[in-house]
């Protein structure tokens, strides 16, 4: 729950929690928080101080000058350092599969700190820079185009690329004036483009594309991160970057840079040298400059704690080195950027971007592991994990029989390289992973999904389908569909059959002579939206309280296809799932029940009507706060 739930629905004189947790503490102000706190008789505070404080761009400042020493900190994590509870720190890095990703953060922020592991292809950078050709518009929209041009003309790549379609992708800008450009540019392709439609809508992780202020917490496998600022149209750069330039402004950075899980593509108009230090001291516009450098060259700016964790190698280290150098393979030492590293990595000769084998000694990369857990079994693990081949030499057995361990070292740089084992790649498809989130309680189980009926072809002429011996093939048709898609829109139906005989256009006449038929067939009607619905006689409209969803884009209806019974349905199921929701939330949250994740004005004149239908039945109402909730949950 978050704190507001908590309050509100957890009754303040119920038996306390033996435990609160709160997660992302460095976000929630410590006025926010007591309220959970009171209810719980132990708490642990779960959240990283160099990630981002609450958003304050529109609190007013009711700082008390005269008492300073009683004012809350920025968070309730903030507090609670200030007060030394006691504390731990986690230190494993999970996240990035590339050590490229986090290297930055963990050297500009971390002082090096956390346990990130090498990468098998670690001599290859996933942090790229692409310089984009653009202007900042710095005093109309503060945005910047031709940037969002070349991130939508990435994401249409990616889409139509047989192996970059399998992975995530979110998008990340400095200010929501870009955030919205890049949206508003990715709707007009995707209108124009079924296929990206599908992909950045409905895969099982949908492309995001988020701002500094609200991407904390959320990951993607490729992260596309348009900076937008640069050289206005007169190509004058200004050091006004935003949120960096306000104080802890280096902590939105270090959150926008570590959202990643594979590779990072930088856009930027802004090269690393035009940002010039000498004329602001705002920390996170040098982290900015420090950052652009780092993903244009791909070196890290070197510290005091990662020039002392590469320090020297063992003579173990260099004999063995020299022994596989003799051999014909090249190495390298202390793989990695982190106080962890690999202490040799032997280059693979085929492919000189990774290496071939990981050796660990039991140096001092051995020796800071805290436990025979993290040692033989975590440290090498995450590694196999990794991708590579590990072999662990022993200082006493290099010294006690030297020719055996070379044996075994050159054994396995022979062995045929094992194929990387990776879960099958499944392009993103409509039917099972976009109606996940359209998952319903038991009772819509059976009626959940829509699907067109199968019917039977046929080619006739238009002049021919007036002839009376195809009636009764046309009314057999029509209680097929009837009978699998009801309720149906009438001008759905009639598509249907007509096309069913090879017709393309229903004129006039098609539709005079279908109505005819369907008058005489004493079908139950319902109208709503304007369009006329067809009932099984088995249904009843005012009990319906089912929704379907389409299983495949084929299945898809439009909005004016819908009757207001299911609509106000999707309404009553989002409702049971969330309990209490505001009348966007309920609107967004009723359309992605029915299949459609994103709201145009159709969608939305539709669960509008579905929304005064279940308000107009006593099945929906509001509560003392505006929100709306169940009448009968």
């Amino acid at each position: 729950m978050s704190p507001i739930s908590a309050a509100q629905y957890l009754d303040p004189k119920r038996t306390p929690f033996d435990l609160v947790v709160f997660d992302e503490a460095s976000q929630l102000p410590t006025a926010k928080a007591v309220g959970a706190l009171a209810r719980g008789n132990n708490a642990i505070i779960v959240g990283d101080p160099k990630q981002m404080p609450p958003t304050a761009f529109f609190v007013s400042n009711m700082l008390d000058e005269d008492n300073l020493d009683a004012e809350d900190l920025e968070s309730i994590l903030d507090d609670c350092l200030a007060l030394n509870i006691p504390q731990t720190h986690l230190l494993w890095h999970y996240r990035s599969r590339h050590e490229s990703l986090i290297a930055f953060s963990n050297a500009r922020f971390y002082e090096n700190r956390l346990y990130t592991f090498p990468s098998v292809n670690d001599r290859i950078s996933k942090v790229t820079l692409t310089h984009v050709d653009g202007v900042f518009e710095r005093s109309k929209r503060r945005c910047n185009r031709a940037e969002a041009e070349a991130v939508v003309a990435e994401l249409k790549r990616r889409c139509h690329d047989e192996e970059a379609c399998c992975q995530s992708v979110g998008v990340v800008t400095f200010n929501i004036s870009q955030q919205h450009l890049i949206d508003d540019l990715l709707n007009e392709a995707c209108r124009e483009d079924p296929a990206l439609d599908a992909w950045v809508f409905r895969s099982e992780e949908p492309v995001f594309i988020k701002n500094l202020e609200n991407v904390q917490g959320d990951e993607r496998d490729v992260i596309l991160f348009s900076v937008g600022y640069g050289p206005d149209e007169h190509g004058k750069v200004y050091m006004n970057f935003g949120p960096l330039n306000r104080d802890g402004g280096w902590r939105r950075l270090n959150v926008a840079v570590t959202r990643s899980r594979q590779e990072m593509m930088v856009f930027s108009t802004l090269r690393p040298e035009q940002i010039d230090l000498s004329r602001t001291s705002a920390e996170g516009v040098a982290a900015l400059k420090a950052f652009l450098e780092y993903a244009q060259s791909q070196k890290l700016p070197q510290n005091a704690a990662s020039v002392a964790t590469a320090q020297g190698s063992s003579g173990i280290a260099q004999s063995i080195c020299a022994f596989l150098q003799k051999n014909g393979y090249d190495t390298a030492t202390n793989v990695g950027h982190s106080q962890y590293r690999i202490d040799i990595g032997v280059i693979d000769p085929k492919n000189p971007g990774q290496y071939r084998l990981g050796i660990l000694l039991d140096g001092s990369s051995y020796g800071i592991a805290k436990t025979t857990r993290d040692r033989e079994m975590a440290q090498i693990g995450v590694l196999e994990g990794l991708g590579w081949q590990i072999a662990r030499v022993w200082t006493m057995d290099w010294w006690d029989n030297p020719q055996r361990e070379q044996n075994r070292l050159l054994k396995l740089l022979q062995e045929p390289v094992k194929p990387e084992q990776e879960p099958e790649a499944v392009l993103p498809e409509l039917p099972e992973r976009t109606l996940l989130a359209a998952a319903v309680t038991p009772r819509q189980e059976e009626n959940r999904f829509y699907t067109i009926a199968p019917i039977s072809q046929s080619e006739i002429t238009s002049e021919e389908f007036f002839l009376p011996k195809y009636q009764p093939g046309i009314k057999k048709k029509i209680i097929s569909v009837i009978d699998r898609e009801a309720p149906i829109s009438k001008s759905l139906l009639i598509r249907r059959i007509v096309q069913s005989y090879g017709i393309t256009r229903a004129g006039s006449r098609i539709q005079a002579h279908l109505d005819g038929i369907l008058a005489g067939m004493n079908l139950l009607q319902t109208s709503s939206g304007g369009e006329i619905f067809l009932w099984k006689q088995d249904q009843d409209p005012d009990s319906y309280r089912s929704f379907r969803t389409p299983r495949n884009e084929e299945d898809r209806r439009e909005p004016d296809e819908i009757p207001v019974q299911e609509s106000a349905g999707a309404l009553r199921q989002a409702l049971a799932e969330q309990l209490n929701l505001s009348r966007e939330d309920l609107l967004r949250e009723g359309a992605k029940l029915l299949g459609y994740p994103r709201m145009g004005t159709a969608i939305t004149a539709l669960m509008l009507q579905g929304m005064e239908y279940a308000l107009w039945r006593q099945e929906i109402t509001t509560d003392s706060n505006g929100n709306y909730i169940l009448t009968n949950p």
